[in-house]
């Protein structure tokens, strides 16, 4: 079955688990990046509701902590952050499966939620102010997910939070609105918003 999660049943073990967490987190990660692919799912019904089933369930509180257990058990730890990042300044495509869109990224930035341990890696790469910014960027059940990431930030003892520069909340803005982050960070802003006005 599509990443199946039975706490009962022997054959759930830690890699098992692991390792049909990891397939939904790319599942949704690609339904973000790939706006033709939630095209698609509009004529496959009942994989997309299977989808949506899928990471509803992997959202429950009990298996975000399983998630947790199995990863600090297994040693695992992020070495990049701006990948996941990435994907959820990635521009939203309107009117294209909101509800698939929706949970998919509720999910994305649970996986960071999931990855306490390492907090230190955001300030290396400067991304601190970025996932700060993201409750104003998102909204209803993503915006609460991602209100509790940054209150887990702030709770941490090893991360000093600080409100966001005034330059990187502009760059979170355009990011979201126009060209995603990657865009953003190998570009200034003035470069931005010039190739933004020419493309009026």
């Amino acid at each position: 079955p599509f990443c199946q999660f039975d706490p009962e049943d022997p054959d759930n073990s830690q890699d098992a688990f692991l390792s049909k967490y990891f397939s939904l987190q790319c599942t949704a990660k690609l339904l973000i990046i790939a706006p033709h692919m939630l095209s698609w799912l509009q004529h496959n019904i009942p994989l997309k509701n299977t989808i949506i089933v899928k990471i509803e369930e992997m959202l429950q509180q009990s298996i975000i902590q399983k998630i947790i257990q199995y990863q600090e058990k297994a040693g695992y730890s992020c070495l990049t952050f701006k990948p996941i990042i990435n994907v959820l300044y990635t521009p939203l495509t309107y009117n294209t499966q909101p509800e698939l869109q929706t949970i998919c990224r509720e999910l994305i930035v649970v996986s960071l939620l999931t990855k306490q341990n390492d907090l230190k890696v955001l300030i290396k790469e400067d991304l601190l102010d970025y996932v700060t910014c993201l409750p104003w960027h998102t909204s209803g059940s993503v915006q609460q997910r991602a209100k509790e990431l940054v209150t887990t930030l702030q709770q941490a003892t090893d991360v000093n939070i600080q409100p966001p520069s005034l330059l990187n909340m502009t760059k979170a803005t355009v990011a979201k609105l126009y060209c995603g982050l990657d865009k953003v960070l190998e570009h200034s802003v003035p470069e931005l918003v010039w190739e933004l006005l020419n493309n009026l």
